[in-house]
């Protein structure tokens, strides 16, 4: 029956690529162990901040190699796309394809990537979470960026040696989002027309800074539950061992 089938989403990797007219182009590839029968899979996307689809495409990825066949709705700056695979008690991976218009903003004294991979209207956990972004061009020093990852605690971003970025997440809860953001040269998106007369590198860093804070706050609280909860599991331990050794002894007959 309907409720006696489930799935995980075991794994989710990402590759990015920001283009010099400030377009995006994405491949995903989910991982999802099914259990029971399953008509495909759903993928909603967020198109707030850009200009909408340019093109999506979508397929089999493992076991098979195959394109698949999907529909669409669009509501409120989301994009849904049904997505028709059978599966049954099986393991498989599904690659989407998509290029998004105009993400990348040009202001005056600084080029901003900020983009949403989940949100809150997520309802399934996912595994791991790898997501490796791409700049319009390798040349270009970690100081000239400043990277952001909004999500988990125990999330990780770095940015390698070829000047691609990584953001890391084990474990996505649901209903939980991730988001990154990068601001890097206004020279690597000469073509964009999405740009804002502004100068706005300060005003994203003090949000940035308060972003930080409000974490560090977060993981301080979790740090001091997790102690609290851990006194109070030890001190039971305590008070069943004091117990047990004190009506043990006046059990015992002289």
């Amino acid at each position: 029956t309907y409720a006696e089938r489930s799935f995980e989403i075991t794994n989710y990797q990402a590759r990015v690529k920001i283009l010099e007219n400030g377009d995006i182009q994405v491949s995903e590839i989910f991982e999802y162990s099914f259990d029971g029968d399953f008509n495909g899979i759903i993928r909603t996307i967020g198109i707030k901040g850009s200009d909408g689809f340019k093109h999506f495409n979508a397929s089999e990825y493992f076991p098979e190699d195959k394109e698949l066949e999907y529909t669409q709705s669009l509501a409120t700056d989301m994009v849904t796309y049904k997505i028709y695979d059978k599966s049954s008690n099986e393991r498989k991976s599904f690659l989407l394809e998509y290029q998004l218009k105009n993400v990348a903003t040009l202001y005056n004294d600084t080029a901003e990537f900020y983009w949403k991979f989940f949100d809150e209207s997520n309802t399934s956990p996912i595994g791991h979470i790898k997501i490796e972004i791409e700049l319009p061009s390798a040349e270009v020093s970690a100081e000239e960026l400043k990277v952001f990852g909004h999500g988990p605690l125990d999330g990780k971003v770095s940015i390698r040696e070829d000047g691609k970025i990584i953001y890391e997440v084990d474990g996505l809860s649901s209903r939980k989002m991730v988001e990154a953001r990068i601001l890097f040269p206004t020279s690597m998106i000469p073509d964009s027309t999405k740009i804002i007369n502004q100068n706005k590198f300060a005003e994203i860093m003090k949000e940035e800074l308060a972003w930080a804070k409000k974490a560090d706050r977060e993981m301080y609280f979790n740090i001091i539950g997790f102690l609290l909860a851990l006194l109070v599991v030890l001190f039971n331990i305590f008070l069943a061992i004091r117990l047990y050794f004190k009506y043990d002894r006046e059990l015992k007959p002289e």
